[in-house]
């Protein structure tokens, strides 16, 4: 299965910001073009959210459980959805008075016989999701 990963360098910043501003997916869509609407579920355990975005002009819906664990990382795994496999993980690194933000995700379009001419296109669309949301982060954490 492919694994997208992309990473950004938020500067002068607190980790503590951009964690806040990591965990509250349900602004997401308010800047960030791709994420049409996200839905969190908080009273569920494991906490859960329900997400539609934008993908390579695509709209892709699925719920995931969200894993917390505070100022480090978010884990994701797809419950239910569009795809075969969406599972992941938010990292967030410091280093010295900067912030490293990382997006990890490992994907499988569930269309085995397609895999080798759909694979690249996917990639290459969740790479450009990933940085438009990681910006967008960035934008909002300074």
């Amino acid at each position: 299965m492919p694994i997208v990963e992309t990473s950004l360098k938020i500067e002068s910043v607190s980790v503590e910001r951009v964690w806040n501003t990591l965990c509250d997916f349900e602004r997401y869509p308010e800047n960030m073009p791709d994420v049409l609407e996200v839905r969190c579920f908080k009273g569920e355990n494991p906490f859960r959210s329900s997400w539609k975005v934008l993908l390579n002009g695509s709209e892709l819906t699925w719920d995931e459980k969200d894993e917390f664990y505070p100022m480090e990382r978010i884990v994701f795994d797809q419950i239910e959805g569009d795809l075969e496999v969406y599972n992941g993980e938010w990292r967030l690194v410091e280093e010295g008075g900067d912030v490293v933000v990382t997006l990890k995700i490992e994907f499988d379009l569930g269309i085995p016989s397609l895999a080798d001419l759909l694979n690249p296109i996917g990639i290459k669309a969740i790479k450009s999701n990933s940085l438009q949301m990681l910006e967008a982060i960035k934008d909002i954490s300074v």
